[in-house]
């Protein structure tokens, strides 16, 4: 456990610099929202690493983590209920859209998806070898990583970033990206890329790093571009399955 509150922790340093370089002010309730932020990512990624620790916490057998992300998914529907501060639309949870992102919407998430499919196919030709049918992979890919983590990073934690911070991050007068989307999507590629080895040494995957930072990247941008989740939902778990239908023979 001590190894993985500290993986956390570091994960959450590397990006505190971004934070208070793009904070709008440094009132008191600003700094109380960025102590919320950093408490439900330490809770949410506590909750996701519950069962592993803990053997008997252990909801389901299985290859997937069904069990972590299950605690992950409550744990998010308990801070909305426990911390009524902003409504459910500020955390962009609704499936209302804004009216000129649901044809735009379609097409970017096509074309994450041929891009994910082309990437994929070329993974599988020259790095990694097919694998046999997996109806648990699947159903999990189909659910579970959309869910738990469109929720807490593009919902919970954007929202929250988006209240405190300013609103794009500018370089001679030209406005370039929302501060609050990159740091969610660097963070996101953090909890894929970066860990603490058993002897409590950093180590870091590039690529894993770049791959989901990349894509958390566009999810968040689709999710305050339509006012909602759900676009990045559906693009998280259908890339998702069909990286895993291709990886299948």
């Amino acid at each position: 456990m001590n190894k993985t509150l500290l993986e956390i922790v570091l994960q959450l340093i590397i990006i505190y610099p971004l934070i208070f370089i793009f904070l709008r002010n440094r009132k008191t309730e600003s700094l109380k929202i960025i102590a919320v932020f950093s408490i439900f990512f330490i809770v949410n990624s506590l909750l996701l690493q519950l069962n592993l620790v803990f053997d008997g916490l252990s909801l389901f057998n299985g290859k997937w983590n069904w069990s972590g992300k299950i605690y992950s998914i409550i744990g998010s529907l308990l801070f909305l209920v426990l911390y009524r501060k902003f409504e459910l639309k500020d955390y962009f949870l609704t499936f209302k859209q804004k009216r000129i992102f649901p044809k735009n919407g379609i097409l970017i998430i096509s074309s994450i998806l041929v891009f994910q499919v082309i990437f994929t196919i070329a993974g599988t030709l020259f790095f990694d070898s097919l694998k046999e049918w997996d109806s648990e992979t699947i159903l999990f890919q189909l659910t579970m990583p959309g869910i738990d983590e469109e929720i807490a990073f593009r919902g919970i934690m954007l929202g929250l970033l988006i209240k405190v911070l300013k609103s794009n991050i500018r370089i001679f007068g030209i406005e370039l990206v929302n501060p609050a989307i990159l740091i969610t999507s660097i963070l996101f590629g953090l909890v894929h890329g970066f860990y603490i080895t058993d002897s409590f040494e950093i180590g870091f995957n590039i690529f894993p790093f770049f791959f989901t930072m990349s894509f958390g990247f566009f999810w968040g941008w689709m999710t305050v571009r339509s006012g909602s989740i759900l676009f990045a939902l559906l693009s998280h778990n259908l890339g998702n399955v069909t990286n895993s239908l291709i990886r299948m023979r």
